[in-house]
């Protein structure tokens, strides 16, 4: 028995009888102490995404979640066009690797080779973006010596990752995506998972797609908006920005707010290619 469940098992011996599940109270901690609330401070692209990832609800709750009506004239498929990767498909360790994460999937986890799930997802991220994105704002990838975002396989979390800075003139901020199979225990979202119950809203699509759509304010007038969207089909995606200057509030905000909107990084989210089952 670890530490976690030494702890939580002692709290609840002598209690009376009630409906908590201690079992699964458990896993939660086990997860909230795996991935660091985030805090505008974290470092490298793996350790970003993993500390923004919700943690499993125990308690069902909050307010009723908004339905979006469908858009006139959204395209159904993804691109197929070839796509020319710049960088590896998975990036070199630059230290000690996590685990393995073995966390149960709400389907089998697909067996799509990576360098061709990274070449799949690239070209149907840079067809949405040129697509889908104000006129005014531009996404810079993130790996050196590419000219567009391009995702990479994360071997350890078994997720594809793509890290950039979206920009706006002179302004510029923080952005990640995030693709991966939809855990067991966040297959029904809920605000208790957000980063900031009290600033999130659940957001119900025509294809049968859930979303979180969070925000989190920070010091300075430093904002964090996120979505999370779990597809129908198993995989969820997860789109993250901000107005910080290198993801720190030791150095000033770019903007008021953040660059994109909420709505704005679900049409990203949502683009058509981003799954992991075609």
């Amino acid at each position: 028995m670890d530490e976690i469940s030494h702890e939580l098992r002692l709290a609840v011996a002598d209690a009376p009888p009630s409906r908590i599940d201690v079992d699964q109270l458990i896993r939660v901690e086990r997860q909230r102490r795996r991935h660091r609330t985030w805090v505008w401070s974290g470092t490298g692209v793996a350790a970003a995404v993993a500390a923004a990832v919700v943690t499993p609800a125990l308690i069902a709750g909050g307010p009723a979640p908004r339905t979006v009506p469908p858009a006139i004239g959204s395209p159904t498929a993804s691109p197929t066009a070839e796509v020319r990767l710049c960088t590896g498909v998975t990036p070199k360790p630059s230290g000690p690797q996590p685990p393995l994460q073995s966390h149960g999937t709400v389907r089998d986890r697909p067996t799509e080779e990576p360098a061709a799930g990274v070449a799949r997802l690239t070209a149907a991220l840079r067809d949405g973006l040129r697509n889908r994105l104000p006129a005014d704002v531009r996404i810079d990838p993130g790996q050196k010596g590419c000219a567009e975002p391009q995702f990479q396989y994360h071997p350890s979390y078994r997720e594809y990752v793509v890290s950039g800075t979206v920009r706006r003139g002179k302004d510029s901020g923080l952005f990640l995506l995030r693709v991966a199979p939809t855990p067991r225990d966040e297959a029904v979202p809920n605000c208790a998972q957000a980063p900031d119950p009290e600033n999130c809203e659940v957001v119900r699509y025509p294809d049968g797609s859930v979303a979180l759509h969070s925000t989190m304010p920070a010091e300075r007038r430093h904002r964090q908006l996120s979505v999370l969207l779990l597809r129908p089909d198993g995989t969820s995606v997860l789109a993250i920005t901000n107005n910080g200057v290198d993801n720190s509030v030791e150095t000033s905000k770019t903007a008021d707010t953040p660059l994109l909107t909420l709505d704005q990084l679900a049409i990203v989210a949502r683009m058509p290619g981003l799954t992991l089952y075609p």
